[in-house]
């Protein structure tokens, strides 16, 4: 099965027989949405790898929720939040550490997790920080530990995304 295959069809979190890490999202209103949100950007990247990560056609490709959270992001944003980027630079880190596959996902009461193989470094915590999910509601399982995310001031604790209006509401950190 290929990995497009499985991002479609493996939904109840099949475990893989390989080494894995489990990308874990909770305490989200509308899980099944943020998972459609985040399968949508990973088949976009994966069925565009070898599209250059500034071709603005990204602009375009990806799901509009991401673009308009980046869009609406001030330059002391990207200096507070080391987890948010530009199209650019996310891009670019997906292609440069293209030694992960996605494997399976499931719903969860409250979230839902994604079982990853191969090496992945976290690249997927700003890809779902994108779509306006907490740094605190992020987390990593890796051999049988949960990590929480560890990152600079999120952008979220100042600033409110509306994800039915796609509105970033204006703020300032402290």
């Amino acid at each position: 099965m290929i990995e497009i295959d499985r991002i479609k069809k493996n939904n109840k979190g099949e475990v893989p027989t390989e080494k894995y890490d489990i990308v874990r999202v909770k305490n989200v209103c509308n899980p099944d949405k943020e998972l459609k949100t985040f399968k949508q950007t990973v088949t976009t990247f994966i069925e565009n790898k070898d599209l250059n990560s500034r071709d603005p056609k990204w602009n375009e490709l990806l799901p509009e929720k991401i673009i308009k959270f980046i869009d609406q992001l001030e330059e002391y944003d990207y200096h507070k939040d080391d987890m948010i980027s530009s199209v650019p630079s996310m891009i670019y880190d997906l292609q440069f550490v293209r030694e992960w596959e996605w494997y399976s996902s499931k719903l969860t009461n409250d979230g839902f997790e994604v079982y990853i193989i191969g090496i992945f470094r976290t690249i997927f915590l700003p890809l779902l920080h994108h779509q306006g999910i907490p740094h605190s509601n992020l987390f990593i399982e890796s051999e049988g530990k949960e990590y929480p995310t560890r990152a600079l001031t999120d952008v979220l604790t100042y600033r409110k995304w509306d994800p039915e209006a796609m509105v970033l509401s204006p703020g300032k950190p402290d």
